[in-house]
C-alpha cells in the first residue's frame, strides 16, 4: 500500500512538473536510435540553475522512446544517455519533434524534425564541437609533454592555439545571436562555455547580452527571459559603478 501510494505522489509531482498553467499544451519528442539495447534515456528540464530530471525510459527493441510534456511557455529541455551526454532541446508547446541518430555517437551528429528552436540548437552544438575538440587536442599534447625540457615552449603555443580556439567560437557566437535575437536559442548560445567560462562575456560583448534584452517583447512571461532581465540589470549597475 505504501509503495502504490508514493507511486502515485511520483506520478502528481511529475506531471505538475510538466504541467504549467490553464493554457498548457502538450508537446512531444519521439526518438528512433539505432545500435540500442534498452538503453536508458533521461528527460528533464534545464532550469534557469539546474537540471531538472521529469522522466525517463528505456528504448524499446525497434530503439524507439517517446516522451510528452505539458506547458504554456517555450522550455529548454534534455535528453541525457546512458555515456552521460546531454542533448539540449528548445520544445514549444504543441511541437511534435523527431530525432534520429546512432544512440553511440554523440548527439550532435542526430538528426532533428519538428522543433525550429531545438533544431537551430542542434546546427550551434554541431559546429562548436569541433572547437571543443580542437581544446581537448591541444590539453592532450600539453599533458604529453608535461614536465619536458620544452614545456614552457608548448605550452606557450598552446596559449597561443587557445586564443585562436577562442576567437573562432566567439565569432561563431556573435553570428548565431545576429542571425537570431528574436529565438530563445540565442540564451543558450550567450551562455555557452569552452572551458570554465562562458566565451562570450558582459565586458566586450555587452552589446550582445543587451541585444537579447528585447526577448522580453515576445516573451514577457518566460522565466529564461526573466532571469537574463534580472542578470542584466546586475551587470548594468556594476558598470556604472565602475565608471563612477
Amino acid at each position: 500500500m505504501r509503495q502504490t501510494t508514493c507511486f502515485l505522489v511520483l506520478i502528481i509531482l511529475l506531471g505538475f512538473s510538466c504541467s504549467r498553467g490553464k493554457r498548457a499544451e502538450e508537446f512531444t519528442i519521439h526518438g528512433q536510435f539505432s545500435n540500442s539495447h534498452g538503453e536508458k534515456v533521461v528527460f528533464g528540464e534545464m532550469d534557469v540553475r539546474e537540471f531538472i530530471t521529469l522522466d525517463s525510459a528505456e528504448t524499446g527493441a525497434d530503439g524507439i522512446i517517446s516522451f510528452s510534456c505539458r506547458s504554456d511557455q517555450p522550455g529548454f529541455y534534455f535528453l541525457q544517455f546512458k555515456n552521460g551526454e546531454r542533448m539540449i532541446l528548445l520544445m514549444e508547446p504543441k511541437e511534435h519533434l523527431t530525432i534520429k541518430g546512432d544512440i553511440r555517437e554523440k548527439p550532435e551528429t542526430f538528426i532533428l524534425e519538428g522543433s525550429e528552436g531545438s533544431e537551430l540548437l542542434q546546427t550551434f552544438f554541431r559546429a562548436s564541437i569541433r572547437n571543443k575538440e580542437r581544446v581537448d587536442s591541444v590539453k592532450a599534447i600539453l599533458l604529453q609533454h608535461e614536465g619536458s625540457e620544452d614545456f614552457l615552449r608548448i605550452g606557450m603555443k598552446a596559449d597561443s592555439a587557445f586564443s585562436r580556439i577562442t576567437g573562432d567560437q566567439k565569432k561563431l557566437e556573435r553570428d548565431f545571436i545576429d542571425l537570431h535575437p528574436q529565438s530563445l536559442a540565442s540564451l543558450v548560445v550567450l551562455n555557452y562555455t569552452i572551458g570554465l567560462k562562458p566565451v562570450l562575456t558582459p565586458e566586450p560583448d555587452l552589446d550582445y547580452y543587451r541585444k537579447l534584452t528585447d526577448l522580453y517583447k515576445q516573451y514577457p512571461a518566460n522565466k529564461h527571459v526573466l532571469f537574463h532581465l534580472k542578470r542584466m540589470k546586475l551587470i548594468e549597475e556594476k558598470s556604472t559603478v565602475q565608471k563612477n
